[in-house]
């Protein structure tokens, strides 16, 4: 498992260090920019892809230990923290800019948004990459063909959680896991959730990645 976990790292990281690779997705990152959080943070793919100077802190979260590990064994510049996104372990306004590439579907999406607005100073950055209805749909179609009846169901499950967070901004948790509330998101029901969160100058690209952006009030 721990070969699995270590080649799928190293995959991700490959994926985020090659320019010419249409899957890689990257911030834009400023001088301003001193003090950086990634918001499940995998093995920090993100932020060794961002080839940060020395002189910027970066710190990268996550719930999984392996990846954790991973992180610390290729790139020990940056401090790597075991945390869920809705319980961030920093005090208020210690980061410019956060970052959450593709963790937030997992998440609850208004408790880790307010938690990422707490954490970042006034003026702050945010910056995500999210699941679309047609990755849901496109998934839940495969588990069909498959004939996989468990992933099917589970998939099905998702897709309503996400039209119930775009249709009431609300989203229920997975019965057999208690921190999973995985969702897929709409601009509709993301700007929403940005604003209630304390977030403003929202601004969402549909092109092969779903990204948003936003600043903290």
């Amino acid at each position: 498992m721990q070969d699995d976990t270590s080649a799928y790292h190293r995959l991700e990281l490959s994926i985020a260090t090659n320019p010419e690779d249409p899957r890689r997705v990257l911030p834009e990152v400023s001088s301003s920019h001193r003090r950086i959080l990634d918001v499940g943070c995998g093995g920090g793919q993100t932020l060794i892809a961002c080839d940060l100077s020395e002189s910027v802190l970066a710190v990268g979260i996550d719930v999984d230990h392996e990846a954790i590990e991973f992180g610390r064994s290729v790139c020990p510049n940056i401090n790597f923290v075991m945390a869920q996104g809705e319980a961030l372990p920093f005090a208020d306004e210690t980061f410019d800019l956060v970052l959450c590439r593709v963790a937030l579907p997992y998440m609850h999406v208004r408790t880790a948004l307010s938690q990422m607005s707490r954490v970042l100073t006034k003026g702050g950055d945010l910056w995500l990459t999210l699941h679309p209805f047609s990755m849901t749909l496109r998934e839940l179609g495969t588990n069909i063909a498959a004939l996989n009846l468990k992933a099917a169901i589970y998939r099905s499950w998702v897709l309503l959680n996400g039209i119930a967070l775009h249709v009431t901004g609300r989203q229920a948790r997975w019965p057999l896991q208690p921190h999973r509330y995985e969702t897929f998101q709409t601009s509709a029901a993301i700007n929403q959730a940005l604003r209630a969160t304390g977030f403003t100058d929202m601004a969402v690209s549909r092109g092969r990645h779903f990204i948003v952006t936003a600043r903290k009030t």
